[in-house]
Order: structure tokens, then sequence, then C-alpha cells
């Protein structure tokens, strides 16, 4: 009998397993066919709205355009997303190519180019004016500070962090600090914001695949809820784990922990 339960509890895991690889093949097979349809899509409505002349067509086609271009650009932007989820999610910790990565640099660039992104901004054309002021994002980290990871991945799991960081900030004046420690010589990276914080029950959950917590966002944040699911892949690869603090309505901290390494080891590699 207790045979017999080993087996069943071996076939289930390999159920499981081949559930989810089938649920990543179906993601990327997806996403790959809607590549080419949203590029035509995008292209020929950019074509268009860059060639036509305000009198040869009325208002209402003019900006019926714009939206299918904007609304285009922001699902090519979801599919890309899939896109690299599906493939970071076929990765194994032997395929990461680890080096020393210069922590502030990547803190510096992801900062920059999220911002620049930040939908939240909205320009006042008449007199140039900024309606919304843009993010403030602090770095505290040494010059020549490192970690040893995978650079590309590492650069991706801090974008995300620092997306929803971003998005998810109802705050007039959205505040980030992204600073780097040590804790019993493993290195820690984190990101901190002041937004809405997350409620204790959704914690456990936010890392689950397809999971959006919609207290103030319902149907606002375009998304799919692999944000965090992504971080925390890239963090297994890395043998590392995650660590949140929130305050609801205060704000959040995650943290990115590595583990420790020994100079032997960090040789032999």
């Amino acid at each position: 009998m207790e045979e017999k339960n080993k087996q069943a509890q071996h076939t289930t895991l390999g159920d499981n397993s081949l559930a989810k690889d089938a649920a990543t093949r179906v993601l990327s097979l997806v996403s790959h066919k809607l590549k080419t349809p949203l590029s035509i899509i995008n292209g020929y409505s950019e074509a268009i709205l860059s060639t036509v002349k305000p009198k040869e067509m009325s208002n209402f086609n003019i900006k019926a355009l714009e939206d299918i271009n904007k609304q285009g650009e922001k699902l090519s932007v979801l599919v890309d997303k899939l896109i690299r989820f599906a493939n970071i999610s076929d990765l194994l910790p032997e395929d990461l190519e680890k080096k020393n990565v210069n922590v502030k640099k990547i803190f510096s660039e992801v900062s920059s180019k999220c911002i620049l992104r930040d939908d939240s901004i909205t320009v006042n054309s008449s007199d140039n004016t900024i309606r919304r002021k843009a993010p403030t994002i602090e770095i505290k980290c040494e010059n020549d500070t490192t970690v040893h990871a995978d650079g590309t991945l590492l650069a991706i799991a801090i974008e995300e962090l620092v997306d929803n960081a971003i998005r998810f900030n109802n705050n007039a004046s959205k505040k980030l600090r992204l600073f780097y420690y040590q804790d019993h010589e493993k290195d820690v990276l984190a990101v901190a914001d002041n937004g809405v914080g997350i409620r204790e029950e959704h914690i456990t959950k936010i890392f689950h695949k397809f999971y959006q917590i919609d207290d103030f966002f319902t149907g606002q944040i375009e998304g799919w809820g692999l944000g965090l699911a992504l971080v925390k892949r890239i963090m297994n690869l890395h043998g590392g784990n995650i660590t949140v603090r929130s305050q609801y309505g205060v704000g959040t901290i995650i943290s990115l922990v590595f583990p420790k390494i020994n100079d032997k080891k960090l040789k032999s590699i």
C-alpha cells in the first residue's frame, strides 16, 4: 500500500510538471502568433498617422487611428512580457551567465527606463508643462558595489519591481528608494515605495502567476500579473529568495536576497 501511495504521488507530481510545461508552451505559442498581426496593425496605423493631412480625414477617424495605434503598442508590450516569461521559465540554473555585476549601474539604468515610460506623466502641449511630477527615485549604493549574478536577468527583476512600485502607486508624489545592503554576508537588493501597500492576506499570493491586487486599480493597470512571478523565477534560478515587508496605506519594501558565495567557490566559477 505504501509503495502504491508513493507511485501515485510520483505520478501526480509528474502530471503537475507536464501541465506546467504545457501551459508555458501555450503562452509562448500564443504570444508568438500575436506578434505578426500586431506588427501590421501598429505599423500601418503609425504610417497612416504620419502621412495623413488633417483636412483629408475627419477628427473622428484620426482619433480612432490614434487609439488603435496606442492600444496596439500597449498590447505589443504585454505580448513581449509573455514571451519573456515563457523564455525565462525554460531556463535552468546552469544556463545563467553569472559574473560580478555593478549594482548601482543597474539601479540607475532601470530607474531611467521606468521613469521614461511612466504613463501617469502628462505634458500640456500648449505650454509644455508637466501635469504630474515624475516619480522621485533615490539610489543608496556605493559606486563599486557588485553582486554575483546574471546581469540581464537581474536587470529584468529590478525593472519589474520598479515598474510595479510606480504603477501601483496612487500617491500624488511617488517616491522610490533602491538600496543595497548585506545581511549575514548575503547580498540584498531592495526596492521601497510609498504606494498603497499590500494587505497581509495578499502577500503570500502576489508571486503566483496571473495574480493581481485590485484594491484601487481595477481595470486601470495593463498587465498579466506575471511580473512578480517572473522575479521569483529569476531568484530561484540564482538560488536566492525574496522577502516582502509592507504596511497597508504606507508602502512596501521588496528585497532580493542572493546566496553567499565563498571565495574558493567564486574562483572555481
